[in-house]
């Protein structure tokens, strides 16, 4: 087990340097977080009063007023008769708070030996001289960047309850460079960054709960929290809640008395804005499920899988042998069907967004990244049986592997993948653009 804790410990120092050095920084929905954070240091509150100057430099991108009746509204004019807060989840933002304020004063100490240094890049230059305005891309980015190194020693140690060591980390090191968990997860404070690390940790207790039935009684606490995260993970809610129900019915109320404090609280803070227990963000309509989309709706499923923009069997090609394996029931677990599940039903659901199946300005399929750790923990028996494979399969496997870590890696190390959501016109407004196999995103330069 010492071991096991000192690879535990380069995979931590590894994947958190490869990807905070990272050139590409994603501060879009995310805009906010730093920003939050600093208003609960410095005022106690959650607001954004003290930035409506920045707001509306931002053209109040990702910024809501929300009047003293709880309604919200967007963009101007800049005089707020309420206050501004940031439109998206607070979970994830309250959650890498203290994360944030600590990169902030890390900053703020190395301030006065790099201040006079210069650098060409106006959001690197705010770091060398402790401007958390400017630099605020890189406070994310390195958060996200630790976050990612924390779930890939989760993934690592799920792993090794399988594989051997050597296996164990190949598997980690896929999950880090050959998924949405670099190319998203790591690149900003994005829904899926904590959402990521949070079902790896779901996972692992759930896990462990096969040796341990009293651990699924402390479950509650991280699936309430992906509650707070991202609306999608109510997915997270209703399938482990129910797991638990079944498996470990004599822990239930435990369980749910783990969850309670979180969803009381979010709750409670949701009603103190907006008069209601959810934001409007929690509000959303699934309108892929009313026969009038349908045509659209079956676009976005498809479009989530196989589209050159967002495809995510395209993306990550190797995700073809966890859903053979899903389909199989090749993993030997109790959670076996139970993530299955959990996996068509995220996919119904992100494509019945039939507005926006695209997941906006990004890079790859963002809307299933949250679900990446259960895709890479049902390639595990494939690498439990590796030698039984043949060769041709073992090729196949190891050359999918590569082009996903190719088409990742771009979304770390090149702005162009990026401009191809604006450039020659907006995918949100051609929506169209996003079946274009002949100007696909990653081969952007």
């Amino acid at each position: 087990m010492t071991r096991d804790w000192k690879v535990a410990a380069w995979l931590l120092a590894g994947v958190y340097l490869f990807s905070g050095l990272s050139i590409v920084g994603t501060s879009f929905d995310s805009r906010w977080t730093v920003y939050v954070a600093m208003s609960l240091w410095n005022h106690g509150d959650t607001n954004l009063d003290e930035y409506s100057q920045l707001i509306r430099e931002s053209d109040f991108y990702a910024a809501e007023c929300v009047s003293p009746d709880g309604r919200a509204r967007h963009g101007p004019p800049e005089a707020c008769d309420g206050h501004w807060y940031n439109s998206y989840p607070i979970g994830g933002t309250i959650l890498t708070a203290p994360l944030v304020l600590a990169a902030v004063g890390v900053m703020n100490l190395l301030s006065p030996a790099l201040r006079h240094f210069h650098a060409s890049d106006f959001r690197l230059d705010g770091f060398f001289h402790a401007d958390y305005d400017a630099a605020h891309p890189i406070i994310e980015m390195e958060v996200a960047s630790l976050l990612l190194a924390v779930a890939t020693v989760v993934i690592y140690f799920i792993a090794r309850r399988y594989l051997p060591e050597k296996r164990a980390i190949f598997l980690a090191l896929l999950y880090t460079l050959a998924t949405p968990a670099y190319s998203v997860g790591g690149r900003a404070l994005w829904q899926h960054s904590p959402s990521m690390l949070l079902l790896a940790i779901i996972i692992l207790m759930l896990l462990r709960a096969e040796e341990n039935p009293s651990l699924a009684g402390w479950v509650g606490l991280p699936v309430a929290l992906s509650y707070t995260v991202r609306p999608t993970d109510s997915l997270f809610v209703i399938v482990f809640t129910a797991y638990v129900a079944v498996r470990y019915r004599r822990y239930l109320l435990r369980y749910l008395l783990t969850a309670l404090p979180v969803a009381l609280i979010f709750l409670a803070y949701n009603f103190s804005i907006y008069h209601e227990i959810l934001s409007p963000y929690y509000q959303n309509r699934l309108e892929g499920f009313y026969p009038r989309n349908w045509g659209k709706f079956a676009e976005g499923l498809a479009g989530n899988l196989i589209s050159p923009s967002r495809g995510l069997l395209i993306y990550t090609p190797v995700f073809l042998f966890s859903i053979w394996s899903m389909v199989r029931g090749m993993w030997g677990t109790r959670l076996n069907k139970w993530l299955s599940g959990l996996t068509l039903a995220h996919w119904i659901v992100v494509s019945s967004y039939v507005g926006s199946w695209w997941a906006g300005m990004c890079y790859g399929p963002r809307f299933f990244s949250d679900l990446t750790p259960v895709f890479v923990l049902f390639l595990i028996p494939y690498f439990v049986r590796w030698e039984e494979l043949s060769r041709v399969v073992r090729t196949a496997f190891v050359l999918c592997a590569l082009i996903g870590l190719a088409m990742h890696l771009r979304g770390g190390w090149s702005q162009a993948v990026y401009q191809w959501n604006v450039k020659p016109m907006s995918v949100d407004l051609h929506p169209e653009r996003n079946w274009e196999w002949s100007d696909p995103p990653f081969l952007r330069w």
